[in-house]
């Protein structure tokens, strides 16, 4: 799908599917159909980069949290054409028209489903919806929700171990905390806890056992964590807590 990407200065191409690229307003957005889209084509290019690097990677079962107008839905499974995708969202909206005649113009009502009002903290929620929709474990995580550390984590400890051994787990927008914009006092997430720790904890379990994660890569825009082999008793209950080892404090 990367390559078919077509760039222009405020919008994102790919055959007929049109997304305006949300951080580039343009005049030419008015009486047109399309995705609103949150990505810029760098972190669209370290995606690219990163899956050249998984060319083996063909995720059946994908699961996101985050929807907004459905354009990252789209993109994520135009990439990777899985048997299901299904997507949750806190806000209290609907599908957008783009969206539906997406879906419906190509016969995707079995494969792709959207669950508003979903709150990503709420684990037995999503654990029912995992069961509901899936049979399989999931392939695919992507967290490009609330972007704060609590819902974050919460999310990461429901999900994680539903995921396959070699399946990815994607946190995006992690290191928002250490963007100047945001946290500077008049931003109001200024006091907002970020998800910088959740991704340190990840890496110090990843340290103390690669059975549980294999790899982790990390950059400015996305984390990526591969599930190990490490079977979880219980899945209910995990606690990336239970997972580290440290050294007692020294003075």
């Amino acid at each position: 799908m990367f390559s078919k990407l077509i760039w222009q200065t405020d919008r994102m191409l790919y055959e007929d599917l049109i997304f305006r690229l949300e951080q580039v307003p343009s005049d030419n957005w008015y009486g047109q159909a399309f995705f609103r889209l949150f990505k810029r084509k760098r972190i669209v290019d370290k995606y690219q980069e990163f899956f050249l690097r998984h060319e083996d990677f063909h995720p059946k079962n994908i699961f996101e949290l985050g929807i907004f107008d459905g354009g990252s839905i789209a993109f994520w499974f135009e990439l990777f054409k899985p048997n299901k995708h299904i997507a949750i969202d806190y806000l209290d909206r609907q599908d957008s028209r783009y969206f539906e005649e997406y879906i419906q113009s190509r016969g995707l009502t079995d494969k792709i489903k959207t669950y508003w009002k979903t709150n990503q903290s709420d684990k037995d929620n999503l654990r029912k919806i995992v069961s509901t929709e899936f049979t399989d474990p999931l392939d695919l995580v992507i967290d490009d929700a609330s972007h704060m550390y609590l819902p974050t984590r919460a999310s990461f400890e429901t999900l994680f171990p539903l995921v396959k051994p070699r399946g990815l787990y994607i946190i995006e927008d992690w290191a928002w905390g250490h963007w100047p914009a945001y946290i500077a006092d008049e931003h109001p997430w200024s006091k907002i806890e970020s998800p910088t720790n959740l991704i340190t904890k990840i890496i110090e379990a990843a340290g103390t056992s690669v059975s549980l994660i294999t790899n982790i890569t990390i950059t400015k825009g996305f984390v990526v964590v591969e599930r190990g082999e490490e079977i979880i008793p219980d899945p209910t209950s995990f606690d990336i807590d239970n997972y580290i080892i440290k050294r007692p404090n020294i003075i």
